[in-house]
């Protein structure tokens, strides 16, 4: 197909589609909202001025302006953009100057030959430059001012201040002023990474030099900016669900095709969206399955200090339901306060109400990364760095998962409220989205645990047949990313899970439930905020100690318990298990079942040889000890018994044919 060169701006366009894009001669695109669509390359042949500050009467470069949301897609991942001129793209960082964004680029510095490294500069970090006839449309502005990276003595940004004097007299420009000091990459295996580890600083990279490159699909941490006063702020978008935010303009070549980022097990990298355009994570985490954790991390925080100790925050956790309807879940980190009372503190984060599909705050889907959106991805390898993890699997060896940023995975998704945000104001809910798929959802409720009336756990559990009561990848998610002292989880094998997805049985389905505390005594208070696709008759926590069950869906209980971990005492159940007699009747014939306690040894005869669905043991209270499900059909089928507590036990055996039969054993070893 012929080449396009184009010299016009389009305006107005809802979306528009091209073969190839080749600007040159100092000639550009401006899209105003505008989805541009590119099945091959894009070349920018003409190089701008090469200086800080590129004015109107000065020629830009052949170049490309993407404004108000405007994105673009690519279809060819074969053919890579190139050229000198300018591709220029608007994101704001909704950050303070004490807290950090988490960014990833979505250019590249222009390369003269294949071999150079198409990295991402601090120098590629610009900022509108007003001028008189663009007072208060930002949005129009295609001239801009390269940022000034401080040196690592300041701890303070500053943003651009836009002053128009009543008389007419010329405006006064502050530049924008970017903290180096808060300027870090992690990259923990390509060129560039740092010596690091899961819970160390020393692989974090500093960012604060102009010849500094990142590479493309890596991440950055930066600090936001303290407001100018005085005159009229131009460049801070101020409407929205992104609340308000300091502009930021990329400008360098669009990233386009594959990009592989990696991290080496037992750590973690700072990755995020590379593209201009949206990213769908949960297309993402299909395409690289059993590379990382099946979960992806959002920094959060609430802070008014740059001491780290003083710092409330911490890592959100995405889950993507892989196999499952809906954008997947995300729970917030742990750093709302709370009084006396168990009442929130204002401005410690979001509300203590909320669900799981909005209004947007809790519970929402992360599920569309916006362009310029950062995150980190890990490759733990469980909670005992000696072994194999029960869940992930990866080993100890220092081996690295790669996942791949692919074309197929961007997406046009404008910051609307409905899938995608960047992140929200500090101190504003709207930091994620609601799910959009209500009446495909699978059958889910979340609940909060309020730690000692100080902080929030949230957890999120969804019902599918296709999970499995062992730990599932990319449905199951970890709190690993945001552990406290004092804290709760639901444990599966020997992880700590903050959303789990389970097969549903009313009768059977159990949750159970950890409390950790260094405290002497330390209160756990537990109750459901939030129902989707789910009517249960009752959500009980059950006390297992006591047999006794509490009402969490009317109204909260409080678990109390001393220093250190309760971990088997309690779980969340949905009907009352009422104690199995010697009455019970067998329905189906033909099995004898005796306990051989001096060799420790359960036997389940099946002299008729019955197709046997499966065997379950239960103890007294009804909780599932022990199950098999018989892959052939044998005479007889054993367990062994020597962990098992003393006790009555019931052992139910179900057939194909859903005959089921208990019997009593007694269990003394």
């Amino acid at each position: 197909m012929k080449k396009i060169t184009l010299f016009l701006a389009a305006f107005g366009l809802v979306s528009i589609g091209f073969a190839q894009v080749h600007v040159i001669n100092d000639a550009f695109i401006y899209s105003k909202g505008t989805n541009i669509f590119v099945t091959k390359e894009i070349g920018l042949r003409d190089a701008p001025v090469v200086n800080a500050t590129v004015p109107a009467n000065n020629k830009p470069g052949s170049a490309i302006y993407m404004r108000e949301e405007a994105q673009l897609r690519q279809l060819d991942a074969t053919e890579p953009n190139s050229g000198a001129g300018t591709f220029s793209v608007f994101q704001e960082g909704v950050a303070n100057n004490f807290t950090y964004n988490y960014w990833s680029s979505p250019v590249h510095r222009p390369v003269s030959n294949a071999t150079d490294p198409k990295g991402f500069s601090n120098t590629q970090m610009f900022f509108p430059l007003l001028t008189e006839n663009f007072t208060t449309e930002t949005d129009l502005v295609i001239n801009a001012q390269r940022a000034t990276i401080l040196p690592t003595n300041v701890r303070d940004g500053r943003t651009d201040r836009q002053v128009f004097e009543t008389s007419g007299s010329p405006k006064v420009n502050d530049e924008l002023r970017i903290a180096g000091r808060w300027l870090y990459s992690y990259n923990s295996v390509d060129a560039g990474a740092g010596n690091g580890g899961i819970s160390g600083y020393s692989g974090y990279r500093p960012f604060v030099d102009a010849n500094e490159l990142i590479l493309p699909g890596y991440g950055f941490t930066m600090k936001g900016v303290v407001l100018d006063t005085g005159g009229d702020v131009k460049n801070i978008k101020s409407s929205g669900v992104s609340g308000s935010g300091q502009r930021y303009d990329f400008r360098g070549i669009p990233n386009n095709g594959d990009i592989s980022v990696g991290v080496k097990s037992n750590d973690f990298s700072i990755v995020g969206n590379p593209y201009h355009s949206d990213l769908d994570l949960k297309q993402f985490m299909e395409d690289n399955p059993n590379q990382i954790d099946g979960q992806l991390y959002f920094w959060d925080s609430q802070s008014t200090t740059h001491i780290l100790t003083e710092y409330l925050g911490g890592f959100g956790t995405y889950s993507p339901q892989i196999g499952m309807t809906g954008n997947g879940y995300y729970v917030d980190p742990v750093f709302r306060r709370y009084d006396s009372q168990g009442v929130q503190i204002p401005g410690s984060g979001g509300t203590t109400s909320g669900g799981l599909s909005g209004p947007l705050g809790d519970g929402a889907s992360r599920r569309y990364a916006a362009v310029g959106q950062g995150f980190v991805i890990l490759r733990s390898i469980g909670d005992d760095p000696s072994t194999i993890a029960t869940g992930d699997g990866f080993p100890n060896d220092g081996s690295s998962g790669t996942v791949t940023f692919k074309n197929s995975q961007r997406f046009f998704q404008k910051e609307n409220g409905d899938s995608s945000l960047f992140k929200s104001a500090p101190g504003s809910s709207n930091d994620q989205t609601a799910n959009n798929e209500a009446d495909q959802l699978n059958p889910a409720m979340s609940f909060e645990v309020i730690i000692n009336n100080q902080y929030s756990r949230n957890m999120i559990v969804a019902f599918n047949d296709s999970s499995t009561l062992g730990w599932d990848w990319g449905m199951d998610a970890s709190n690993i990313g945001n552990r406290t002292n004092n804290d709760s989880f639901m444990a599966i094998n020997n992880s700590q899970a903050l959303i789990q997805v389970l097969p549903y049985n009313e009768s059977e389905t159990f949750i159970p439930m950890a409390f950790k505390s260094v405290d002497v005594n330390s209160k756990f208070q537990i109750k459901i905020t939030g129902l989707e696709n789910f009517s249960p008759n009752a959500v009980l926590l059950h006390d297992k100690t006591n047999n006794t069950y509490h009402d969490i869906l009317n109204d909260s209980f409080t678990v109390e318990t001393g220093k250190g971990n309760t971990n088997d005492r309690y779980e969340i159940v949905f009907q009352e298990k009422s104690t199995l007699s010697t009455d019970d009747v067998a329905l189906a014939s033909g099995f004898a079942v005796f306990q051989n306690n001096p060799e420790s040894l359960l036997t389940v005869r099946n002299a008729d040889r019955k197709d046997i669905r499966n065997i379950s043991v239960f103890d007294l209270s009804g909780r599932l000890v022990n199950t098999l499900t018989p892959k052939d059909i044998s005479d007889e089928y054993t367990f062994n018994t020597t962990t098992y507590a003393v006790g009555v036990y019931i052992v139910k055996v179900t057939t194909g044919d859903n005959e089921e039969s208990a019997t009593k054993v007694i269990v003394s070893n």
